[in-house]
């Protein structure tokens, strides 16, 4: 298990606790956002998502 993938878990716990303890809109939303941060971490276990330039595959002669 790489650093990244424990660090998403740890999102997901600070977030899941936000949500129960606050109830203003504000932190639930920061809970949001740091629980779908963390779970994509904790699948994919990478920062970027491995940008590579797309291009078309259809030649225009």
């Amino acid at each position: 298990m790489n650093l990244i993938r424990i660090v998403g878990i740890g999102a997901i716990i600070v977030g899941v606790l936000l949500g129960y303890f606050f109830d203003r809109t504000e932190i639930h939303l920061l809970s949001g956002v740091l629980i779908g941060v963390g779970i994509g971490w904790a699948i994919t276990g990478k920062l970027n998502t491995g940008s590579r330039p797309v291009g078309s595959k259809v030649r225009s002669e």
